[in-house]
């Protein structure tokens, strides 16, 4: 046999022997991954939320198996779910995820908010948005429960046509953020020993002008930006924590506490 043929053999072999190898080293990878993810899978909540920036739960799982990294962590199951599978990935360091709650900018109940015109159509806060008729103020909440009925863990409650968000509830999904056809839903981090303060309005126009349709609004008048060490700024006639700023409680309730219109509300927490 030629040293040539026998050559060929030998490679021919060799990368038969490693090839079948890579398969082996393959399939049992790829098993224990597998029972990585199922492990994750198993212990996570299972509402895919989408909190965590990822589709569900298991894409989620799939993710921080792949890369061993806990992004922004499982936001609605916490510390104790984030260490659990930080323990499956051999992780030392914590998620580090921050809570964060919904919070909706317009605070108006049924009668606060001027309606001149009869809406008749479909009691969606989407459709109800395209005619514009629902409420006089074309920034207010429609008040129909477009976020009620898509959040997963029913945080959200809708009554006398005005949103209440229970933050003891809330994930943070962000799902009522993505509904609600007005942008009137915030994000905002949160920490249950302190209180938080947000103004429940996103009516841009004069004060003048707000009075005309809603007399809850936020009329810009800047009395709470004036208060010492105080978080508040008006911007384009509408006063909004500036969440940036470091702030006393006192100086956020005493601002709070200023507001004529009383726009200026503290979480439920």
């Amino acid at each position: 046999m030629s040293i040539v043929v026998i050559s060929i053999l030998v490679l021919g072999l060799t990368g038969f022997l490693f090839g079948v190898l890579l398969a082996l080293l393959s399939r049992k990878l790829k098993v224990e991954e597998d029972e990585c993810v199922k492990k994750i899978i198993d212990i996570l909540p299972g509402i895919n939320c989408g909190a965590c920036g990822f589709s569900g739960c298991s894409a989620f799982a799939e993710a921080v198996v792949k890369k061993r990294d806990m992004f922004s962590g499982c936001i609605p199951g916490g510390d104790s779910v984030n260490n659990k599978v930080k323990d499956i990935l051999g992780l030392s360091s914590s998620a580090g995820a921050v809570r964060r709650v919904a919070v909706c900018r317009c605070g108006a109940r049924e009668g606060e908010k001027k309606i001149t015109n009869q809406y008749q159509g479909p009691l969606t806060c989407r459709a109800a948005d395209i005619t514009g008729a629902a409420i006089d103020c074309l920034y207010g909440c429609i008040g129909f429960g477009d976020c009620e009925k898509v959040c997963p863990v029913g945080a959200i409650k809708v009554k006398e046509r005005k949103v209440y968000v229970d933050v003891n509830v809330c994930i943070g999904c962000g799902k009522c953020v993505k509904v609600c056809p007005r942008g009137l839903f915030e994000l905002i981090a949160f920490d249950k020993n302190t209180p938080v303060y947000y103004v429940a309005c996103s009516n841009k126009d004069k004060g003048i002008e707000v009075k005309n349709v809603c007399s809850y609004g936020c009329i810009g008048c800047g009395i709470c930006a004036k208060v010492n060490d105080s978080p508040f700024v008006v911007r384009n006639n509408l006063s909004r924590v500036d969440r940036e700023k470091t702030s006393s409680v006192n100086a956020l309730e005493t601002a709070a506490g200023k507001c004529p219109t009383k726009c200026i509300i503290k979480s439920n927490g």
